[in-house]
């Protein structure tokens, strides 16, 4: 083979594949545009997760709040089998115990404090609202604008029993008689002695008792005449003469000019000798005892340590489990992230039924008529429908401010509750500015939010949602319903 011929051989031969520096440059710019959209992919995702993540907690914060009120709410006013008789339809005399004063919630228990007109309120006000601080109440760092609410009622299971805190000594219970109920009345000329005192006639017009120690353990009160301010417990009834003998001699010893009444229920911390139903009440059981539970809710402007921003629903009871004083207590947080509270009251003042439209008047008996024809019936078994007291429905929906405090007329009145939560995330969100305008009050006539009551622009990067719900105060509209 010539050298001509092995040189086209050679040059025939494939030359060996490689990269070269230009190749290997579009490569490493292919990956990196890959690797970046893979990266703004990712943050992406997250971002969205991390918005998806508050947007639920967000969510649950609002549903959990309002579920805590609501609960308490549903609640307040129940007292046991016990119903104040200016609330009580069938009562058949002029009410004794209509509240004349708004409870200060945190005045601490003492027989020289809660005096039986404070106790008449505590029972006949279970819910209370303000802009501030109610009473003597110090409450930690409330949130500017918002409300507080005040919740009372007995506690729906009996101490010691299943599922219920244990009885403890020198706490504060409440207990009812079952074997009758109180009454009030002036006391007769004869009868009455240095630890008794003769009740008005049995089956009069103060509708005394004809059983047999009916008020065994009842507590008697001196209202008016001779003896007048006085307290005593009921040992011994007789029907036939009317004569009550009491447990402690009186200061000063009633007479014909004596005016009382006769309290079906003990808020105390000892002396519980109500009886439960029976032919004789002195010897039927004692009745059952059921915590006495005050709650106020209001909104702080921390959550766990003061100074870290989280404004929270945070709920101060009163003398929980424990040796603490009788008072309200330190609040405890409940749920982060509640930005604003309001509180609207609806008010039953007057009955819509049969176009009467009259207001509520607890200086008088209950007068009723038959519903069906608005007047009247001679069958008095179809009256029914009171036309002077009110009728579970409210008629308004008012919020009790520093400007204009709602009075104890009013407060003994409401039968729902209006509620507005605004939640906020707890955490910002990037490039988001929070300009909208919340409501937190209904619309005025024209379908206007009254000015006091708008909420924002917050112009934060804080996301918020608004939350509002009415509840009925199923114990005391229900004992208000009529046929």
């Amino acid at each position: 083979m010539n050298r001509s011929t092995m040189r086209r051989v050679a040059g025939s031969r494939p030359r060996s594949a490689g990269f070269s520096l230009v190749d290997l440059m579009v490569s490493i710019v292919i990956s990196l545009v890959l690797l970046i959209a893979l990266g703004a992919m990712f943050l992406n995702v997250s971002s969205a997760n991390s918005e998806l993540s508050k947007a639920n907690s967000q969510i649950e914060n609002g549903r959990f709040t309002v579920q805590v009120l609501e609960n308490d709410l549903v609640l307040a006013g129940f007292w046991g089998q016990f119903v104040p008789q200016f609330d009580d339809v069938n009562w058949t005399g002029v009410p004794a115990d209509t509240p004349s004063l708004v409870p200060d919630p945190c005045l601490a228990y003492s027989s020289a404090n809660w005096t039986n007109g404070y106790v008449d309120a505590l029972l006949g006000i279970p819910v209370q609202s303000s802009d501030a601080a109610p009473g003597t109440c110090v409450l930690d760092t409330k949130r500017a604008n918002t409300d507080v609410l005040v919740v009372r009622h007995a506690a729906p299971c009996t101490a010691g029993e299943a599922n219920c805190d244990a009885e403890v000594a020198g706490k504060l219970y409440f207990q009812s008689s079952q074997c009758s109920a109180g009454t009030a009345g002036t006391a007769q000329a004869a009868g009455n002695g240095a630890s008794a005192i003769a009740l008005a006639p049995a089956g009069g017009a103060a509708a005394t008792s004809s059983t047999d120690n009916a008020y065994s353990g009842m507590l008697i009160r001196l209202t008016g005449g001779a003896g007048a301010g006085q307290t005593r417990t009921i040992a011994t009834y007789t029907a036939a003469t009317g004569i009550a003998t009491v447990t402690q001699a009186w200061a000063t010893q009633p007479d014909a000019s004596t005016t009382y009444a006769i309290v079906e229920n003990l808020l105390g911390t000892s002396g519980f000798s109500l009886h439960e139903r029976g032919a004789n009440c002195a010897t039927a059981p004692v009745a059952l005892k059921r915590k006495f539970v005050s709650n106020i809710f209001y909104i702080r402007d921390y959550a766990d340590t003061a100074g870290d921003g989280v404004p929270t629903l945070v709920r101060s009871e009163f003398d929980p489990s424990g040796p603490a004083a009788l008072a309200h207590q330190a609040a405890v947080a409940l749920v982060p992230g509640i930005d604003r509270f309001a509180v609207e009251l609806g008010i039953d003042n007057a009955v819509a039924r049969c176009g009467l439209n009259t207001a509520v008047n607890y200086t008088q008996a209950v007068a009723k008529v038959d519903p069906a024809s608005c007047v009247l019936n001679t069958d008095a078994t179809r009256n029914t429908l009171p036309t002077n007291r009110g009728d579970g429905n409210p008629d308004q929906f008012i919020r009790c401010t520093t400007a204009a405090p709602c009075t104890a007329a009013q407060l003994a009145n409401v039968v729902a509750v209006k509620l507005y939560v605004l939640v906020r995330n707890t955490e910002t969100s990037a490039g988001y500015t929070d300009a909208k305008t919340y409501c937190m009050a209904s619309l005025d006539s024209s379908g206007t939010c009254p000015a006091a009551s708008v909420a924002g622009p917050f112009n934060d990067h804080y996301k918020r949602h608004i939350f509002t719900s009415t509840v009925r105060l199923t114990t005391v509209s229900g004992r208000r319903e009529t046929q």
